[in-house]
């Protein structure tokens, strides 16, 4: 195991050239079909394919403004963040942490929680990496031909002013709702909110400090791989 030193670690790529990086996780996952066959205890073929995922946590305004356009046809989808991750470490980092890595965003979230304090944004995503190999009885899946995006849809509560970085679709039927919650105790501070559900069209920077102003958002980006 190595361990990683935040303060070495350095984060680029065209996505979040500016710095204002919070946090950052990220891997490649092996997702493993058998194929089990009658009078063996060993499989048939063993189908592998591979799933590199990544989130990043930034202060609000350090992000990327992207376009949320659901495909029209086979066309790639261009709802995707770009990290370079040059990890400082104390110990060998193993093959493949480090370098560029482009996904395909599933989601976005905003949030401010403190009303004298600063907001944050973050990104999630995952794409599916070649190339196709064959060791022995184990395939490895190659990259998809395409990958499409879906309908973006989201929920926004925030103040008045607040920017959360959610752009809902014009002409959408947007639905609101309401909550509100207090319990006991001195002062016994609660708060009641509108929550605004509709489909989003793009997702952009939110506020980053906005005095006196509360808020949140999420933002949930379907994709779907394609192999032809």
């Amino acid at each position: 195991m190595a361990i990683i030193i935040g303060s070495n670690t350095i984060i680029g790529g065209s996505s979040f050239p500016s710095g204002g990086i919070v946090s950052i996780q990220w891997g490649i996952q092996p997702q493993v079909s058998r194929l089990w066959q009658l009078g063996a205890w060993a499989p048939y073929k063993t189908l592998v394919t591979r799933v590199t995922s990544l989130s990043i946590t930034t202060y609000a305004g350090a992000g990327p403004s992207i376009n949320l356009q659901p495909a029209a046809g086979c066309t790639p989808s261009r709802a995707t963040i770009n990290v370079t991750i040059s990890p400082g470490s104390c110990g060998a980092i193993p093959p493949g942490l480090g370098g560029s890595f482009t996904v395909y965003l599933s989601s976005y979230s905003y949030n401010k929680g403190d009303a004298i304090g600063f907001g944050q944004q973050s990104y999630a995503g995952q794409n599916w990496p070649g190339p196709e190999e064959v060791a022995g009885d184990i395939i490895y899946n190659g990259a998809p031909s395409v990958v499409l995006q879906g309908t973006a849809e989201g929920t926004e509560t925030s103040d008045t002013g607040l920017i959360t970085g959610v752009t809902f679709s014009a002409g959408d039927f947007n639905v609101y709702g309401q909550e509100g919650s207090v319990s006991a105790g001195f002062p016994g501070i609660g708060q009641a909110d509108t929550v605004h559900y509709g489909l989003v069209s793009a997702i952009s920077n939110g506020s980053l400090r906005a005095s006196g102003k509360v808020g949140q958002a999420s933002v949930t980006i379907p994709h779907q791989p394609l192999y032809y």
